[in-house]
């Protein structure tokens, strides 16, 4: 049986490339086996914002080795690269100049915001574009908004869009069945909006307005976790929330289904896939204003927005939501109607892609 090889991390972390990457993989591909390359450290917690791990560089090497060892060995008729913009992305050009030498058709799975990171300097993008425009065979972008933009660098003709996508029967539940609980996955970081939460339930306690948040995630290393239990603990709303850590499969999906609304009080995302993952298990979302989340929210519905960055706001988004009783049950509904992001349209996709290179 012919093989598909897909390079790139898988969880843990549970963050959200290795997450896509595995759903990936789960799709059906006709008549081939599919072979992963994982190339996570394999720890539970990671920090994505200090810049250039110099530690990682001999790490990094090897895994370029084992790769070059990996596909002379496995022989793929297609290889699956999934590529990021901040500096991990070094390392994924030299994964793709290493699959090219075995004239391998190449598969680019860009997971990219569009600003703010190191390879989305104009100059690095337009290095980074001709390297793609060179030796990746497909380029799949996250969104039309993402097609957009960077088809501005990229060869038009070789880009094309499948969204982040999740596997609806695993979050299949019914409204009536829900409770009132809150949910929020991801990292508690400053940057995913979890200390902005942590502020927004302290001016909700000071108005005597009571709820339960399950948090799924961990903090990105253990003195930030000590910092955010401390926080907590001084502001007195320890029973606010109740703490999960990584879960994943049954464990996960359950949380889901009895949560009736997620919290997205993130800073900057790119195709965030949770919301899909809120959608399909049919909850109301309460989320940030930023132009990731309106690109799959925005006159669905489904969402009460709160100014990003901007902790009474977000309090006074959950607030709204708490007075007005049918709110929750409406935004509910809303997000049962949504049927988009469902992996049926991507397996499609993608296996349409896998014909037209090999």
């Amino acid at each position: 049986m012919p093989y598909i090889i897909f390079v790139g991390p898988l969880p843990p972390p549970l963050g959200g490339v290795g997450v896509i990457n595995a759903s990936f993989q789960r799709l059906a591909y006709n008549g081939y086996e599919i072979f992963p390359f994982n190339t996570s450290n394999k720890r539970l917690r990671e920090e994505l914002y200090n810049g250039f791990p110099l530690h990682s560089i001999i790490p990094e090497c090897k895994k370029i080795i084992n790769l070059y060892r990996f596909i002379k060995n496995h022989k793929p008729s297609i290889v699956n690269i999934f590529v990021t913009s901040g500096y991990s992305v070094i390392r994924d050009c030299l994964f793709i100049r290493t699959v090219s030498l075995f004239q391998i058709p190449i598969l680019v799975h860009f997971h990219s915001k569009k600003y703010g990171e190191f390879a989305l300097k104009q100059r690095r993008l337009k290095l980074l574009a001709g390297f793609f425009n060179k030796y990746a065979d497909r380029i799949i972008l996250l969104s039309e908004d993402h097609y957009n933009y960077f088809t501005n660098y990229f060869l038009p003709e070789k880009c094309v869009v499948i969204e982040n996508f999740v596997e609806y029967e695993d979050f299949k539940c019914t409204v009536d069945e829900k409770t009132d609980e809150f949910l929020y996955v991801g990292r508690l970081t400053k940057e995913k909006g979890f200390f902005n939460l942590i502020d927004a339930v302290c001016e909700l306690k000071k108005l005597d307005i009571n709820l339960k948040i399950n948090v799924i995630g961990l903090a990105a290393t253990e003195i930030d976790q000590n910092l955010i239990s401390a926080r907590i603990s001084k502001y007195q709303i320890e029973n606010y929330f109740e703490f999960h850590g990584i879960k994943t499969g049954q464990a996960k999906f359950d949380i889901f289904k009895r949560s009736k609304v997620l919290l997205f009080p993130s800073h900057f995302e790119n195709s965030p896939v949770v919301l899909k993952e809120a959608i399909a298990a049919k909850m109301g979302i309460i989320a940030s204003d930023i132009e990731a989340s309106k690109l799959i929210l925005y006159n669905k519905g489904n969402a009460v927005w709160h100014q990003v960055n901007n902790p009474k706001s977000l309090a006074n988004a959950i607030r709204e939501y708490l007075s007005c009783k049918d709110l929750g049950m409406s935004l509910c509904l809303a997000s049962s109607a949504i049927k988009d992001y469902d992996s049926s349209v991507a397996e499609r996709k993608i296996n349409q892609l896998i014909s037209e290179l090999v």
